[in-house]
């Protein structure tokens, strides 16, 4: 009888260290798994986005650099900057609006985008200021239903040029001065008075446009190497003639066409 007792307490200490281990197990396994979670968090962690598009845009190049001067449409719209170094970023209309809030020239500023092949041309996807606010291309495209309209008198200027103007798809389209003025002009036109656009000529303009803090820019219709010496040229951005009078589509009226 001794026997069986000291047998029967045995078998209960056993199962009361079975089950204080297991506690103890369970109680380790809970505080483990609270040491190894902040360990863990850095992977999933992400940075503070300060804009959302559909569009991820890491994939693509990063570009820093200084900000030189804006690129004005000569109605006085943010179409680009140029960068330290000579490169020519362009950003679309709907990101010119908000851009000149976020940057200024003097600024560095990054930009993602697709650079150039040959040419010191950059297409700025996402620009990224000093301060970390980020202007986005959303893809979303404002139809234009009138050529941009400019007033008041025509502007003269005159400068060294400093280099070519190039458009988002590469075509030449005007001249840089030196002075930061930017000179718009019809692509065909280019061609045409190529000898007159040479880096380091001087170079007098006249045209509408417009000149205020963010820059200078003119859509022009003279050119020369002095005042005396002027050549006409045709004006870039015209709108395309309508019908003709008298033809059997003057008088109608319809959707309004996008330029």
């Amino acid at each position: 009888m001794r026997h069986h007792f000291f047998t029967f307490v045995a078998l209960l200490s056993f199962s009361v260290a079975i089950v204080m281990s297991s506690k103890s197990y369970a109680s380790v396994s809970e505080k483990s798994s609270h040491v190894l979670s902040p360990s863990v968090k850095p992977l999933v962690k992400t940075k503070k986005v300060t804009s959302q598009g559909v569009y991820d845009f890491s994939s693509l190049h990063l570009f820093t650099g200084k900000v030189i001067q804006f690129l004005l449409s000569p109605g006085g719209a943010v179409i680009g900057f140029i960068l330290g170094g000579g490169y020519q970023v362009f950003v679309t209309p709907e990101e010119g609006y908000a851009f000149a809030g976020i940057v200024k020239p003097g600024d560095t500023v990054q930009v993602r985008g697709l650079k150039g092949g040959t040419l010191p041309v950059i297409r700025a996807f996402e620009v990224i200021g000093p301060d970390g606010r980020v202007v986005r291309d959303t893809f979303i495209t404002m139809p234009q239903y009138s050529p941009e309209i400019i007033a008041g008198p025509d502007l003269v200027l005159h400068g060294e040029i400093w280099m070519p103007l190039y458009t988002m798809d590469g075509r030449v389209a005007g001249v840089i001065l030196k002075n930061h003025a930017v000179i718009h002009l019809a692509p065909a036109e280019v061609v045409r008075v190529a000898n007159m656009l040479k880096p380091g000529h001087m170079l007098y303009a006249v045209g509408a446009g417009c000149n205020g803090v963010m820059g200078t820019a003119i859509s022009a219709r003279e050119l020369g190497p002095t005042l005396d010496k002027m050549t006409p040229v045709a004006v870039g951005g015209a709108p395309p003639p309508g019908p003709a009078a008298g033809s059997i589509n003057y008088d109608v009226i319809g959707p309004p066409t996008t330029y």
